[in-house]
């Protein structure tokens, strides 16, 4: 597939990195590593004991070797706020408008069980935090993270498939869709909720309202938030597209869309000390074109 502008800038940033910052070598694509490499934690950052934590992971090369891929980035962004959850309030208070009491769990890689009883797919979220809303009850962020990725096709035969085709009338999508009570739909927007350019934004909602629906003893707020590069501008359509088209005003703060460069200035906004202006700095210079 060929690299659209943005997606072409980024595999040169991520070789330029590989080879002047990291000082290795290249795979079979520049912005690969070699396994030895991607085994000894170089996609990850250095501090906060990230690369000892990947390293019990078993290996998978578009994980720990892939400097191009998002899969890697939760790690380097969430486990340092894990680390100090006065930070990680800080932070998510400044792009969430201050609703925030105290942060009580944060996790890389979520997904609610059993999943019957939620979206009864493999839907997870990359990084996930349960939080002490102001107003006294519990809250929830479910976060994607996205770098130059798109939409990804429906692959034919799959579950997803058939759960958007054949089976979707008797599916968790429609059936959370209609329980949620945020939606506004017009005849035939269910299909183009389907596409590829909807769908996983729709689907990482859902699985928010899910356990909101089913949890509600536990938590009544819930926030979806994709993190994004700002050059990564199909994300900043297709967010807002979601929210006017699909959601009932009320409820469109409850999808939201987080640059990279917002995330990393309430980082550096709040930063408590060197440890952690460090980790900016790194991520500034890892991620930022």
């Amino acid at each position: 597939m060929t690299d659209n502008n943005f997606k072409h800038k980024c595999r040169e940033h991520q070789s330029k990195f590989r080879s002047e910052d990291l000082e290795a070598d290249k795979d079979i694509y520049d912005n690969m590593l070699l396994d030895e490499d991607g085994k000894r934690g170089l996609n990850f950052y250095g501090g906060f004991g990230i690369r000892d934590l990947v390293k019990e992971i078993t290996f998978r090369k578009p994980f720990h070797c892939n400097l191009l891929r998002s899969e890697h980035i939760p790690y380097n962004f969430f486990i340092p706020l894990k680390q100090n959850k006065e930070f990680c309030k800080q932070v998510f208070n400044e792009l969430l408008d201050g609703i925030i009491d105290s942060i009580l769990w944060l996790k890389i890689e979520h997904a609610p069980k059993p999943k019957e009883n939620y979206l009864d797919d493999h839907t997870a979220f990359d990084a996930y935090v349960e939080y002490q809303h102001s107003d006294g009850f519990k809250g929830i962020l479910g976060i994607e993270v996205k770098y130059t990725e798109l939409s990804y096709p429906l692959k034919d035969g799959s579950t997803e498939h058939q759960r958007m085709t054949k089976y979707f009338d008797k599916s968790k999508y429609k059936e959370i869709t209609d329980k949620s009570g945020m939606f506004q739909l017009k005849p035939g927007d269910f299909d183009k909720l389907k596409k590829d350019r909807y769908r996983q934004v729709w689907r990482n909602h859902l699985l928010g309202e899910s356990i909101i629906i089913e949890d509600s003893d536990d938590f009544k707020h819930f926030h979806s938030l994709t993190f994004y590069p700002s050059g990564n501008i199909h994300f900043t359509e297709v967010i807002s597209e979601y929210k006017e088209r699909f959601l009932k005003p009320e409820y469109q703060h409850r999808v939201q869309g987080i640059t990279y460069e917002d995330f990393f200035q309430s980082c550096r906004k709040h930063c408590p000390n060197k440890q952690y202006g460090d980790w900016i700095e790194y991520l500034e210079r890892r991620y930022l074109v």
